[in-house]
């Protein structure tokens, strides 16, 4: 016992005190920059934290991208924001840090509108990195003449210059260019990493420790000061004209709209109240709220705090980076039905709130007699509980955080998804040009959509702080409403109908799994598109064809139970772990079980990951003990698994994914269900290829 404990002291002193060299990349950004000898930002204030906190001094060292990619550094060196591969696994721990990467296609030309647009352009990318081999192997079929743009500061000028026609790079800071953008879906998103030489385990498993467990305000606090330092050191002898400036800046007439702006102890806080502040601080503006009271408003005042970029595009206004994206639902009395489109809404009440987002899209479809007019979302609440009227909009997360607070959880459900989601940004008045140009650049720096940690979505007006529970309040309401759904479908006679409403439960799947996992949407059509297939080869009924086409996606509705961090673990899960991943089967059955949706749908969650041999779980069932749902979605899961890339693997090409089912027939799979999955994989294949 001494000599256990006298190594593990010797150990603990090795690293206490001792030098780590980290590399990281200058980009000139507020997450990483130099100021005369100095390093500053982000990264430097985390490592600084390390230290206090974890007594690990990390050492910073610059590189640049050719570096970065350089895997023979030295034993003791770590590498910040490495993308991490199967290659690199080999030599390297990856600690997941704070931000998604997303490949977006930039450009300027507004006709645009898909990626089809780009057929035999000239595309930008940085070459050497993931998305310039991602790019060139996933977007193939563009034929595109690619081009490296080395920066993507030098990419913007490439653009206006007309050198290409768009550039492909990730988007972990935003620009100081107004570009239209697309999303690359085929490209994977990654998050961020800290790469930790295997020799270092200890080190390792330390700093894991430290990402993990560091606040969100903390965190939160670390970019304000490095966004504020930054802009600081990067506006020297520029704006000066704008200190002491006094600026109106308008809010909406909700008194508070939750995670934008709210007060909690007697003091505004939210996403908008605290990048308003740092603009504040940066450039020495004396900000005066004044809250919206009519239309002339949005001329008179400086600064427009939150406001759709759609809005400002048609206005002509000058606005910065988006900052939210708002995803607008429609809710209502639990007792009452679903809404598929507004065209079947046009004898029902709406209460809203005048020269909201979403007025524009309602007016589309509905008169002017739909509306009641209320000032803000409790008011609109209120009215749906007394029966004064019959659906209300609202923003997503927003919805969920006040019915957990006010209790109305249990009165009021979501009954439908706008198809259509809108960036907030900021707007500037027109004749304000240098204000204009300062804030362009500082929203840059605004990051809360490309986040993990999403540092907004813990806390608000009301003191929540059991996030658990939040989430449980969002899943109560995704179970209300797929109760509702399936009541509501005994009623409809028309097919279409009943489709609509299954895609509107799909939505609110997703929405609730981006809590804990990176399961996508496209994996769920996916897999009710292979399910649906597989059935209707196999000679089933319509009937049986129609519903596990509409089901199946509810397989792993369970692993809305299961800890993110054993959930997003990229590595191999320890037996402890894996023990806790193999309960989401139950979680889901006693989900779908207590709404009532339908037996086939409890079988799918239970009984997917069964084994034809028996030796599966939860149950342990073989051979035909397994319902034929199960067995059916069992295989086209494991396909679709097989062929994505994750963080933590590669993906399959369509033959080795066929190949492994084959070895696994009689083992893992009913051999006859394989047999017919093999005479039509062609057709799976395609449409994985189509629904990605």
């Amino acid at each position: 016992m001494l000599k256990v404990l006298l190594f593990s002291f010797v150990l603990c002193c090795s690293l206490m005190g001792k030098d780590h060299t980290i590399l990281l990349e200058n980009e000139n950004s507020f997450f990483f920059y130099k100021e005369q000898s100095e390093y500053k930002g982000l990264y430097p204030k985390i490592f600084q934290d390390i230290y206090n906190r974890r007594d690990i001094n990390l050492r910073v060292k610059e590189l640049d991208t050719n570096l970065i990619l350089d895997m023979e550094k030295g034993k003791d060196i770590l590498i910040m924001d490495l993308i991490e591969t199967e290659e690199r696994r080999k030599k390297y721990y990856f600690i997941p840090t704070f931000f998604y990467l997303k490949a977006n296609m930039y450009f300027l030309n507004a006709q645009y509108i898909d990626v089809t647009n780009f057929y035999k352009k000239r595309v930008g990318v940085i070459k050497g990195t993931y998305i310039d081999k991602e790019f060139s192997e996933k977007y193939e079929f563009l034929n595109s003449e690619i081009i490296d743009i080395e920066t993507r500061e030098k990419g913007v000028q490439m653009l206006k210059n007309g050198e290409i026609e768009g550039f492909v790079a990730d988007n972990q800071y935003g620009f100081i260019d107004t570009l239209n953008k697309i999303d690359m879906n085929r490209i994977p998103t990654m998050v961020t990493t800290l790469a930790v030489p295997k020799s270092e385990k200890k080190l390792y498993e330390d700093l894991k420790k430290y990402f993990e467990n560091i606040s969100s305000d903390d965190l939160k606090n670390m970019i304000s000061e490095s966004r504020r330092e930054y802009y600081k050191d990067k506006f020297k002898g520029r704006y000066q004209s704008l200190k002491g400036k006094e600026v109106d800046v308008l809010f909406p007439a909700e008194k508070s709209n939750y995670p934008l702006y709210y007060n909690e102890d007697g003091k505004e806080k939210g996403l908008t109240v605290e990048y308003l502040s740092d603009v504040a601080d940066i450039l020495g503006l004396k900000m005066n709220k004044v809250t919206y009271t009519n239309s002339k408003d949005w001329k008179e005042n400086h600064i427009t705090a939150a406001a759709t970029v759609e809005t400002s595009i048609e206005r002509g206004d000058h606005y910065t980076n988006p900052y939210y994206t708002l995803t607008p639902v429609i809710f209502n009395r639990k007792e009452d039905g679903f809404i598929t489109n507004l065209i079947e809404a046009r004898k029902e009440r709406f209460a809203v709130v005048d020269n909201s987002y979403y007025m524009d899209y309602l007016r589309r479809s509905l008169k002017e007699e739909n509306f009641i007019y209320v000032n803000d979302m409790d008011e609109a609440i209120e009215k749906i509980r007394k029966k004064e009227a019959d659906y209300s909009i609202a923003d997503y997360k927003t919805l969920i955080n006040k019915l957990y607070n006010s209790g109305y959880d249990q009165e009021l459900k979501i009954a439908g998804i706008l198809d259509k989601k809108y960036d907030l940004s900021m707007i500037i008045r027109k004749d304000e040009e240098e204000l204009f140009e300062a804030l362009k650049e500082i929203s840059a720096s605004f990051l809360n959509e490309n986040m993990t940690k999403n540092i907004y979505w813990l806390k608000n007006s009301y003191e929540v702080t059991d996030y658990k529970r939040l989430v449980g309040v969002s899943l109560g309401l995704f179970l209300i409403s797929l109760i509702f759904m399936y009541r509501a479908k005994k009623d409809l006679t028309e097919k279409k109908k009943y489709q609509d409403l299954m895609m509107s439960l799909v939505s609110s799947l997703e929405a609730v799994n981006q809590f804990n996992d990176f399961e996508t949407g496209n994996h769920i059509k996916r897999l009710n598109m292979y399910s649906e297939l597989l059935a209707n080869k196999m000679g089933c009924s319509k009937k049986f064809c129609d519903e596990i086409g509409s089901v199946a996606s509810l397989h792993d509705v369970g692993k809305i139970g299961i800890d993110r961090s054993v959930l997003k673990k990229p590595g191999k899960l320890t037996e402890e772990e894996f023990e806790v991943i193999k309960t989401h089967p139950e979680i889901g059955y006693e989900i779908i079980k207590k709404s009532g949706v339908s037996m086939m749908a409890e079988n799918i969650a239970r009984y997917h990951h069964e084994k034809w041999n028996g030796e599966g779980y939860p149950k342990g069932l073989k051979g035909e003990e397994i319902p034929l749902e199960a067995r059916i979605v069992s295989i086209v899961d494991v396909y679709d698994a097989l062929r994505q890339k994750r963080v933590y693997k590669e993906g399959f090409d369509h033959r080795k994914s066929i190949s492994i089912i084959k070895e696994e027939s009689g083992k893992s799979f009913d051999p006859e269900i394989v047999k017919v999955f093999l005479e039509n994989e062609l057709k799976f294949e395609r449409l994985f290829n189509s629904n990605t």
